[in-house]
């Protein structure tokens, strides 16, 4: 064998037993990542359509209980669809003010990137002692809805509950849900 002298240079074996295990654990760490970034486009495709249908849903559903009427038409697909809801409330406030609120809100579908997109306009009104105060907001609730799958009808014979099934796809991952959603009474 041969000696190595004071200026040549190497790694020991020890150094070498060393390395090898951590180059090993790094490589597969690396190949770990590389695989969930694979995975990661399926996963958030997945995640985007789930929270549209969750946002859509939460949001008809909110006004759906307040509201006292509700009208809505039998296709989803016609372009003149529409989700209408009202309802009005009074009350009398901490200071003793008597407060009238009424609200009109009205759900369309509106064509986008070959889906569709759910927009919620309000029409509000508050009064309180007399003084008026008008809002008019209208606003994009959720992207990514195809509304070939989606519908929105009356549960039973007596117009108590409505059901409102919202379909998203978002890239290859598709999601849907059905809320059923019981008004106020009018009276």
């Amino acid at each position: 064998m041969k000696r190595f002298k004071r200026n040549e240079k190497g790694f020991t074996l020890v150094e070498l037993l060393v390395a090898i295990p951590i180059i090993g654990l790094l490589g597969l760490a690396t190949g770990a990542v590389l695989i969930q970034l694979l995975h990661s486009d399926k996963i958030s495709h997945r995640m985007v359509a789930v929270r549209q249908v969750q946002i859509a849903g939460d949001r008809v559903s909110q006004d759906g209980l307040q509201a006292q009427y509700v009208t809505f038409g039998d296709d989803m697909t016609d372009e003149d669809w529409s989700l209408e809801l009202s309802w009005t409330g009074e009350w009398m406030d901490e200071s003793g003010d008597y407060v009238l609120r009424t609200a009109n809100v009205t759900y369309t579908l509106v064509p986008a990137d070959g889906l569709y997109e759910l927009q919620r306009h309000e029409i509000r009104q508050l009064t309180v002692d007399g003084d008026v105060t008008n809002t008019d907001v209208t606003a994009t609730v959720a992207h990514h809805l195809d509304v070939d799958q989606m519908w929105c009808q009356w549960e039973g014979s007596g117009e108590t509950i409505f059901s409102f099934k919202v379909v998203s796809v978002v890239g290859t991952k598709t999601e849907e849900r059905t809320y059923n959603i019981s008004p106020r009474p009018s009276g």
